[in-house]
């Protein structure tokens, strides 16, 4: 039965990452490791530890820098270059962000709730996806393969807009592609920061799920909104809107 908080709700907006699927530690790890075999293979042995730093510091630079979205170009250039003493070719720079796309689509999972879930709620709800990532395609292709992009009526990427939550301007497409009112949508993802502080500060209602363990943490801050609700299991939607 719907909680009286929600009984405005028409819209259920998602966030991907440790949300609808786990991509935490174990995932990024995995990301590493296939980024390593592929530079190796490119340009010989490659530093590990000079890998995690760059990545780890480019993984937070949106948040440091306005919230403008990184350029996955500029992303592995700055891996190459950073560990080879070379001037990476444009070549070299496609080649990379390939592979950074492929890893992605292979290494990401459905746990068996989340297809039964949004069956459900598609059934009383309009349903969206807002994720932060820089490639746009390795989102779109990922949700694909999982077989979620049936149920959302819309799909936005920050990759696409230039910023990344919680600048209002990803939030805005989404609405805008929707056609809805903020006050009509409910915000679920994993994010104390873009997730919850940017969809209450565009009228959302926000809930927080904990299930996964995230790879970057934000921190609460004196006047930060509070989501509406706190979850441990992204199944505790169906006691919240079914």
């Amino acid at each position: 039965m719907m909680h009286a908080e929600f009984a405005n709700t028409k819209v259920i907006c998602f966030d991907l990452g440790n949300t609808l699927i786990e991509f935490g530690p174990r995932q990024i790890a995995k990301q590493y490791k296939g980024l390593t075999s592929k530079l190796t293979e490119m340009f010989g042995s490659c530093d590990t530890a000079k890998l995690k730093a760059i990545r780890d510091r480019q993984i937070v630079a949106p948040y440091h820098d306005g919230y403008r979205e990184n350029d996955v170009g500029d992303c592995c250039r700055e891996l190459i270059e950073g560990i080879y003493p070379i001037t990476a070719t444009e070549a070299q720079v496609r080649e990379l962000a390939e592979e950074r796309y492929k890893i992605f689509v292979e290494i990401i999972e459905l746990s068996d709730v989340i297809l039964p879930l949004l069956t459900d709620l598609a059934k009383s709800y309009r349903l969206a996806l807002l994720s932060n990532f820089p490639c746009s395609r390795s989102i779109r292709d990922g949700v694909e393969e999982l077989g979620m992009t049936q149920f959302f009526d819309a799909i936005v990427v920050s990759g696409e807009i230039g910023w990344v939550k919680p600048d209002p301007r990803p939030y805005q497409v989404l609405l805008d592609q929707l056609q809805s009112d903020p006050s009509e949508c409910v915000y679920v993802g994993d994010n104390w920061l873009a997730d919850v502080q940017g969809s209450k500060g565009m009228g959302m209602n926000s809930i927080l799920t904990t299930e996964h363990l995230p790879y970057e943490k934000f921190e609460r801050k004196a006047g930060d909104l509070e989501p509406d609700k706190t979850i441990a299991r992204i199944s505790e939607l169906r006691e919240l809107f079914l």
